[in-house]
């Protein structure tokens, strides 16, 4: 009661009465109003640099692992090209035939198990790589003990330096002892202990012309301790693009392009995979094969540098026309076909048609371009591919080029 009443002094006397109004702390309305209004324009401004971070984020990964994917399948494309057409016994060499050469390209062929519906930016076609190869396996072995010629059909024992090496060992390859250079037959395998593997040889059918005579005996002397290489024969390699389920979820969503390598033994009658498959890179979009054996062609960037060029190959088909007709020229030669290229280089030079050894006989550039898109589509991307905005969102493109003559290439093979 007596904080309500104020006193007063006034000749003495005491008056009483309620105090004035006291002012209240904090904002008005109209401050409050102005404070939230700068706190949602800074939010806003918040949001628009943290959504612009994420994207950034997002994009520059993608872009990174393109980048990762491309340089990786290039490697190991150059890698396994190396090999292209390489032949470790040249007596042993099977009667190549049209429909399977050594060495050859189909173009535009139909990518395998796309979706029923592809999608904006799905691929339809690319072309596919074909080489033949002795294969060695990744391993050098050893003669585990020597043995005296003339030795018919011996049983040999090889250590292969590690268990898991010495079980790529199997019949029906071929091993070479390289103190003599006397090439064999595995027939079957006798046992395997650890690193080693004990080998039962076999007749060869090219007895006679690699070491053993004719009769299966082996006509050198080996030593102990001799390095010994051990590869498949005639194996015949392919690159393609084709679409595999690598998520385990179902729809066609989950489909996703790949390149992908198979391999099995040569036939002449065509190629057939025997092999586990192995992918190369994931989401590639397109895959071509040009090939080129004139060089200052293409260092002046002439028009008919490359056999391969897209402007001059339709679709593809299993009978090899794009291969025979457009990239060799062989029935209706234009100015990028080999035959005409080397009729320019060489005029004396023979036809691939007519050369089964063709690609051994002439230094070869070989050109492969691989394209590969991000994981996810997004909206960041539309128009960097002419992609269309209608869709709502686009893959970005990344496109590696490898340019190089495989070291087998030009190296003339004698029969």
């Amino acid at each position: 009661m007596a904080r309500s009443l104020r006193s007063r002094r006034a000749g003495g006397a005491a008056t009483a009465g309620p105090l004035p109004p006291r002012r209240a702390d904090g904002f008005s309305m109209v401050e409050m109003l102005v404070a939230l209004v700068f706190t949602m324009v800074l939010m806003a401004g918040m949001a628009s640099v943290f959504k612009a971070s994420l994207s950034t984020f997002f994009t520059s990964g993608e872009a990174l692992s393109s980048v990762r994917r491309n340089r990786l399948s290039i490697d190991l494309l150059g890698q396994d090209l190396d090999t292209a057409c390489m032949t470790l016994d040249v007596t042993s060499l099977p009667p190549y035939s049209d429909t399977c050469p050594d060495f050859y390209v189909l173009p535009n062929m139909p990518i395998t198990g796309g979706p029923a519906a592809p999608a904006v930016g799905d691929p339809t076609s690319a072309d596919q790589l074909y080489f033949y190869v002795d294969q060695p396996l990744p391993f050098q072995a050893t003669l585990k003990a020597g043995f005296m010629a003339p030795v018919h059909y011996p049983s040999l024992t090889f250590d292969c330096g590690s268990a898991p090496y010495a079980g790529m060992v199997a019949s029906g390859q071929y091993f070479v002892l390289q103190d003599a250079y006397e090439l064999g037959d595995i027939g079957s395998i006798l046992a395997v202990d650890g690193a080693e593997v004990t080998v039962q040889t076999t007749a060869s059918p090219y007895a006679g012309q690699n070491g053993i005579d004719p009769d299966g005996y082996f006509t050198h002397n080996h030593m102990g301790a001799s390095n010994v290489l051990i590869y498949q024969p005639a194996q015949m390699v392919r690159y393609s693009v084709q679409y595999l389920k690598l998520d385990p979820n179902a729809g066609d969503g989950n489909l996703i392009p790949c390149l992908v390598r198979d391999q099995g033994s040569y036939s002449p009658s065509g190629f057939t995979a025997s092999q586990a498959q192995q992918i190369i890179t994931e989401n590639v979009t397109g895959f071509k094969v040009y090939l080129s054996v004139s060089p200052n062609l293409v260092a002046t960037n002439d028009a008919g540098a490359w056999a391969g060029r897209p402007a001059t190959l339709g679709a593809g088909s299993t009978d090899m026309a794009g291969w025979n007709s457009l990239i060799l020229g062989t029935t209706s030669p234009d100015a990028a076909s080999i035959t005409t290229q080397l009729a320019t280089k060489d005029p004396t030079a023979t036809a691939p048609a007519n050369d089964p050894y063709w690609f051994r006989d002439n230094p070869v550039l070989v050109r492969v371009d691989i394209t590969t898109r991000t994981a996810a589509q997004r909206t960041e991307y539309i128009g960097v591919n002419n992609a269309s905005a209608a869709t709502g969102a686009a893959y970005k493109l990344l496109s590696q080029t490898l340019i190089f003559v495989p070291r087998h290439s030009g190296l003339a093979t004698t029969n």
